[in-house]
């Protein structure tokens, strides 16, 4: 996205050259999820506000630098409350990074999986179609063969080309988030 739609879209300024991402919340909870009700420290991001987060970090370009400024309407200031909130934001990207890099080598494995399973078969299809004569039977158990083994090696680019690059992006940027300023501001009813 171009600085003058970024401009338009977000607070930015000058002089420390950060892009604002402006959350208005009621009060402290309402950055968290409505069904965790773990301390602030452990509990989990209300869905819409890490979607909302996430787009942004997308849309801001990651050569910008970013801040997150929590405007709360109806409680008044708890530097207690502001660190246990900061630490809990990153305790929850911090998770979120460790699921999504579980869930890469995962798909890292399947990769080494289909290709291993993809070369077997091409070899024994390879092997039916010119060691075992030319039956109808033969030819068409050695096509299948074929075709199992280019489909598994089509599944392990598929996996390495878009779902495990998807991963990375996602896991760069709520590594971006998780270390983004956090900023709390009191009492502006409007942004």
């Amino acid at each position: 996205m171009k600085k003058m739609e970024l401009s338009r879209l977000y607070r930015y300024d000058e002089v420390s050259k950060l892009y604002y991402i402006d959350v208005q919340l009621e009060n402290y909870r309402d950055a968290y999820s409505d069904w965790d009700f773990s301390p602030f420290i452990n509990r989990d991001l209300d869905d819409d506000l890490n979607e909302y987060l996430l787009e942004c970090s997308y849309e801001i370009t990651k050569k910008e630098n970013l801040c997150i400024v929590f405007h709360i309407l109806n409680q008044s200031k708890s530097m207690f409350r502001e660190k246990k909130s900061v630490e809990g934001m990153s305790n929850y990207f911090s998770y979120r990074i460790r699921k999504m890099s579980n869930h890469r080598m995962r798909m890292f494995r399947n990769t080494i999986s289909f290709l291993i399973v993809g070369s077997v078969l091409l070899f024994l299809g390879s092997i039916l179609g010119t060691g075992f004569g030319h039956s109808m039977i033969i030819n068409l158990v050695s096509e299948g063969f074929f075709i199992g083994g280019w489909v598994m090696i089509w599944e392990m680019f598929s996996t390495w080309f878009f779902n495990i690059r998807e991963l990375t992006q996602t896991i760069k940027h709520y590594t971006r988030l998780r270390d983004t300023p956090i900023i709390f501001e009191y009492n502006e009813v409007d942004i």
